[in-house]
């Protein structure tokens, strides 16, 4: 459904209390420098019924913008701008963009059929198109009263778990809890020095060229899913597969399936599934998760033959194990010295935009705080991420219910969607959650 919205105003909010002059440049860690220029984005749905129908509009923003203003003496970079010549954010207290709109439309029809791209507009920036400004906030009022909050931040300075840590830390702030603000773990460049030089084209991997859709799989699909895997002849002796670990084989399957007929054209390519890893407690010695920056690192998997001709792909899972052991102390700190691992980085996105490598990325928001966001009138009805600028990408989130249903976004070539749309074996397991 296409959203029609009018945007009502649009101010700045600046931090409550001015950024000390001894912390006014925020330098980029490496591996800020070698992270894709886009914005993380989430919208929050509310829906304001019972004893949160009677704020009026006017108080929930003001909520809001004096909530984020506390925390943003805190969160100080995010309400800097950049400057990407010296590799650091100028911390000068400018603000952060806060737009307020009114979307024709009632919550529960777009939680119901909207498309990922449909939400899109929901959030203040347009993902692929980063600028100086680190972090924006969109209030949506719906015809019915509810809200959506949309938020975009800068994936430069921070990765899903800091974005997540900031919204939460505001909510807490929003909901009266004074202890919830303190100055963030914010070392990142001093742990991983960045490099004076630019590293390579970071935009390498931003694709508009894709259609975007969400599915469902509901927990006792999720269990299914898990002991086909773990009954499987390669996993004998092994731990049982998780949740992520399962649904990323079954999910590759299906993938390799609905490419089937350009892939086996061009046998000259290789095969790359990638995993976002978390390296906080993969440190020496480990940080806290609520560490603020882009700790993360991807396992990069090269599927045997093996994997590659079985449906089921059951190998994966422990291929898929090895790489992420390799994310070590020993590796990471690789990355914290001059040039390691510079040219590997740099050797890879090359081979990706000359097309010589069939990439697929798993990103899991599994087990993270996505509902945690409650700013003083309950949790949302719905955390949902907007089309990021990707392809041949799925984005892994837990639903809003306990019984262990996870949401699928599926970003694909259209050719290769309208394959997967009709895979019979995927929609054993996989619901779609809008129609065209």
């Amino acid at each position: 459904m296409k959203l029609e919205f009018e945007v009502i105003s649009q101010e700045f909010v600046k931090p409550s209390s001015p950024t000390p002059a001894n912390l006014r440049r925020y330098k980029f860690s490496f591996l800020d420098q070698v992270t894709a220029d886009v914005y993380n984005p989430m919208v929050y749905f509310f829906e304001l019924n019972g004893d949160y129908s009677n704020f009026t509009e006017i108080e929930i923003k003001n909520h809001l913008k004096h909530s984020l203003s506390a925390v943003l003496s805190d969160y100080y970079p995010l309400a800097g701008r950049v400057n990407y010549a010296d590799f650091e954010i100028d911390c000068n207290d400018d603000g952060v963009p806060f737009l307020e709109t009114r979307v024709k439309s009632k919550l529960h029809d777009v939680i119901s059929k909207s498309f990922p791209e449909d939400l899109n507009c929901l959030v203040p920036f347009e993902l692929d198109r980063l600028n100086e400004i680190s972090m924006g906030v969109q209030l949506n009022f719906f015809e019915c009263g509810g809200i959506g909050l949309g938020v975009c931040v800068s994936h430069k300075i921070a990765d899903a778990l800091s974005f997540f840590s900031a919204v939460n830390i505001w909510a807490k702030a929003a909901r009266g809890e004074a202890e919830a603000l303190g100055r963030p773990h914010l070392v990142a460049a001093k742990l991983f020095p960045p490099r004076n030089a630019a590293v390579y084209n970071t935009g390498n991997s931003i694709v508009r060229d894709r259609v975007v859709r969400r599915f469902v799989v509901e927990g006792p699909k999720v269990e299914a899913i898990r002991k086909q895997y773990a009954e499987s002849a390669s996993m004998e002796g092994q731990r049982r597969p998780t949740r992520v670990e399962a649904l990323s084989a079954f999910i590759y399957g299906r993938f390799l399936a609905a490419i089937n007929d350009e892939s086996s054209a061009q046998t000259d390519r290789f095969f790359l599934v990638c995993h976002t890893v978390n390296i906080r407690q993969k440190l020496y010695p480990p940080l806290p998760q609520n560490a603020f920056g882009n700790y993360y690192r991807n396992a990069m998997t090269l599927p045997s033959a093996a994997t590659l001709t079985d449906a089921n792909c059951s190998a994966l899972i422990n291929e898929v194990r090895l790489q992420v052991a390799k994310i070590n102390p020993e590796f990471l700190r690789q990355f914290q010295e001059e040039n390691a691992q510079l040219e590997t980085i740099k050797a890879t996105s090359a081979r990706f935009l000359k097309g010589d490598i069939v990439s697929c990325a798993f990103t899991s928001l599994c087990r993270l705080p996505l509902y945690d966001a409650d700013f003083g009138w309950g949790s949302p009805v719905w955390a949902a991420s907007p089309a990021l600028p990707f392809k041949n990408l799925f984005v892994l989130m837990d639903g809003k219910s306990s019984d262990g249903a996870v949401d699928v976004l599926v970003h694909l070539k259209e050719s290769n969607m309208e394959r997967l749309e009709v895979d019979r074996e995927f929609l054993k397991f996989a619901s779609p959650t809008a129609s065209s």
